[in-house]
């Protein structure tokens, strides 16, 4: 009985909240502004962005955009140590992941606290790019440097 009253309260009751959310009522609070795929394809065209696949098994032996960069959350720091020759905080760059927009938001948030300015997030993930068209290939990863030895 008291789970009856309860539902007919709820039903009754002006400003319920809905049983599932709706994706274009509740918005995603990203780190990054959003890149749509076509307008993604066209940055990597002009090839003025840099791409950084942000997804956990990303590296070695794993396909992706062609010549995008890894860094990767749980990795971030030495990915970034990688790419400290060749990616400066002021480069435009698109993280793109598997389609879960909030990892890489996550590495969005982690680069700009290190001074990136210019970081986008690719709303659809690889298996999307891929049917768009888009060329794959493998990840660009350098090797680690090393401090140069003292001389004594």
């Amino acid at each position: 009985m008291t789970a009856v009253l309860a539902a007919a309260g709820w039903a009754l009751r002006p400003n319920t909240l809905p049983l599932v959310a709706d994706p274009l009522t509740y918005e995603l609070e990203l780190s990054a502004p959003l890149v749509e795929l076509d307008a993604a394809l066209t940055l990597f065209r002009e090839g003025n962005h840099y791409f950084i696949d942000t997804r956990p098994d990303a590296g070695a032996g794993v396909a992706t955009l062609s010549g995008s960069f890894v860094v990767r959350e749980r990795e971030l720091a030495d990915d970034l140590l990688r790419l400290m020759d060749v990616l400066y905080p002021e480069d435009p760059v698109i993280l793109f992941g598997d389609g879960n927009l909030m990892g890489v938001s996550n590495v969005a948030a982690q680069l700009q606290e290190r001074g990136f300015t210019a970081v986008q997030i690719m709303r659809s993930g690889v298996t999307a790019w891929q049917k768009a068209g888009g060329a794959m290939g493998e990840a660009y990863i350098p090797e680690t440097p090393t401090a140069p030895l003292e001389e004594s």
